[in-house]
């Protein structure tokens, strides 16, 4: 399981139990060249999003009314969301009441459509279904998980206007930071226990000229979350519980984290992954790969690391409220900002870094669903129009593309 998964399903046993494709990418403009392009974006993000500040009177800001704006570098309080002072609502905020900002600046699916950050559209009735896709040279290789066993995902590849079944693995799929490299799980046959094969391929070849694959053994279902340098970042389910590991991509020896019970997260830029603390999965923890050091823990549920690697995305669930989200400080794990749940427009069910200071989030409201957008500033707006409620998550609505 993964993170925007994984803490859209370590984020979501209570909403979810702790992540990923567009016109066949045949073309020279793939995911390398859409990650170069968001990077030269990011500074223009930035800006643009100051600009809305001042022109769009209905600017919202967590936590306060437009006239209280935080200054840049002004933390909200570091106390629980569960503080008692927190405002009586009538009710979640409508989505409606967000203005509408920029375009998502990462990929999403949004009916049976994949659409890219630079508005590249792919149709396919397929896709209604998916919870991950990821563009690879020649097309998009998306998943679409089993009734049967949600665990396990049936692998298309859309390529030249055609759909290919790769045949079943895991339903979620891990990306490097640059976007050249993507990992992904194939079992041998779609039959329960087989063994299988985790596929680690450079610039998004689905193996050709990369690593290649290597085998895994009968009986694991392998659920790739981040990749480190030469390894894929795994959780390895072997029964009801899961063992973090790190893959070797070129042997196959696998690496216990077993500092950790779960994996959510993992930055290659500092070696670090984030996830549950082993006998204690009421806190998490941000622990060195190659030491197995814990270099810090919190009470919330740590997620995936911005794209840089200086912050990481947590989690904080209510009694029967929606969840509050929380930035972190990566390296001291100080809390540099927070959403709390009395700020949400509804229930939020997936989350993905942006940019290096701004999240999107599919929010699920009283009045629709859409994208929407925080930032380390304490701005909240919607990335996408408003779309009407979808009977499942899983069916049709919106959702955040395999991204790094």
């Amino acid at each position: 399981m993964n993170p925007e998964d994984l803490l859209a399903d370590a984020l979501h046993d209570r909403v979810e139990r702790t992540d990923y494709p567009s016109t066949p990418l045949s073309t020279v403009a793939g995911r390398a060249g859409a990650i170069r392009a968001r990077r030269r974006r990011t500074t223009a993000l930035a800006a643009a999003a100051a600009v809305a500040v001042v022109v769009v009177p209905g600017a919202v800001w967590l936590g306060r009314s437009p006239d209280g704006s935080p200054q840049p570098g002004q933390s909200l309080s570091s106390g629980p969301s569960t503080d008692p002072t927190a405002p009586t609502v009538a009710g979640p905020l409508p989505l409606a009441a967000l203005p509408l900002g920029q375009k998502p600046g990462i990929d999403y699916l949004v009916g049976d459509t994949y659409v890219t950050m630079d508005g590249r559209r792919t149709t396919d009735p397929a896709l209604r279904r998916a919870n991950a896709a990821t563009p690879v040279r020649g097309g998009l290789l998306f998943a679409v998980p089993e009734k049967a066993s949600p665990d396990i995902a049936r692998l298309w590849l859309r390529s030249q206007g055609s759909d290919q079944n790769l045949g079943c693995g895991s339903k979620h799929f891990a990306m490097s930071t640059d976007g050249t490299r993507t990992a992904y799980w194939v079992m041998d046959s779609c039959t329960a226990g087989s063994a299988g094969k985790l596929y680690d391929g450079l610039d998004n070849t689905m193996a050709e000229g990369g690593a290649g694959s290597v085998p895994t053994s009968a009986g694991e279902v392998i659920d790739p979350v981040g990749i480190q340098p030469g390894s894929v970042v795994v959780n390895a389910w072997r029964g009801q519980r899961p063992t973090p590991e790190l893959i070797d991509a070129y042997t196959g020896n696998a690496t216990p984290l077993s500092a950790l019970r779960l994996v959510t997260g993992s930055d290659e830029n500092h070696r670090v992954v984030s996830g549950e603390i082993a006998g204690n999965p009421l806190e998490s923890a941000v622990v060195d790969v190659r030491t197995g050091a814990v270099l810090w823990r919190t009470g919330w549920q740590l997620g995936q690391f911005s794209p840089d690697g200086k912050y990481v995305i947590g989690l904080q669930s209510g009694d029967g409220s929606p969840d509050s989200y929380a930035i972190f400080d990566a390296v001291t794990g100080e809390r540099i900002r927070e959403l709390p749940h009395w700020d949400l427009p509804g229930w939020i069910r997936q989350v993905a870094w942006e940019v290096d200071d701004t999240v999107l989030a599919v929010a699920d409201g009283p009045d629709g669903e859409a994208i929407i957008r925080f930032d380390l500033r304490g701005s909240l707006s919607r990335a996408t129009p408003i779309g009407p409620p979808t009977e499942s998550v899983q069916i049709g609505g919106y959702r955040l593309a395999t991204r790094p």
